[in-house]
């Protein structure tokens, strides 16, 4: 019984090993703290960038970078965060789990990726994903005022 479960499910294992995502690089102002929302297909966003094969997000201080960018779907490693530049010095460590964050580190955290509908009257959405830099205090802080973000106003 075992060896027919493992056959249905080896195969739906691999086949979403295919869609495979930009690795991603998100480089935010010195000394920066705080949430980081990346809002996707935005007309009037900032054009796609790329660091050899990795897409960037460059994020202006108030931490909201609406872009021209589609959403990163697929499997792909953690984001790499960046002050100011891409080199490594500036480079800050990843996590993804809140649990594992340091109480005394700067790091840069994976929030979450989300859709909202525009109204409630439109099919029309809006997609996003969070980011947290910061302590884990700083991360946890963050997260509550996310929660209070309304994505469609941010998006306008």
């Amino acid at each position: 019984m075992r060896a027919i479960i493992f056959f249905f499910i080896l195969p739906l294992m691999l086949s979403s090993c295919n869609n495979i995502g930009e690795q991603e690089i998100i480089v935010v102002p010195k000394d920066f703290k705080g949430y980081i929302i990346i809002i996707f297909n935005q007309k009037n966003g900032t054009p796609t960038k790329y660091e050899g094969k990795k897409r960037v997000y460059e994020i202006p201080s108030n931490g909201i970078l609406r872009t021209q960018s589609n959403v990163n779907d697929g499997w792909q490693e953690f984001a790499e965060f960046y002050y100011e530049k891409i080199i490594p010095e500036n480079k800050l460590p990843s996590y993804a789990e809140i649990k594992k964050v340091p109480t005394d580190t700067i790091v840069g955290f994976m929030g979450a990726t989300g859709t909202v509908k525009k109204s409630s009257e439109s099919e029309e959405h809006i997609e996003f994903s969070f980011y947290y830099i910061g302590t884990k205090s700083d991360i946890e802080q963050a997260q509550e005022q996310t929660e209070k973000l309304d994505i469609v106003k941010l998006a306008e």
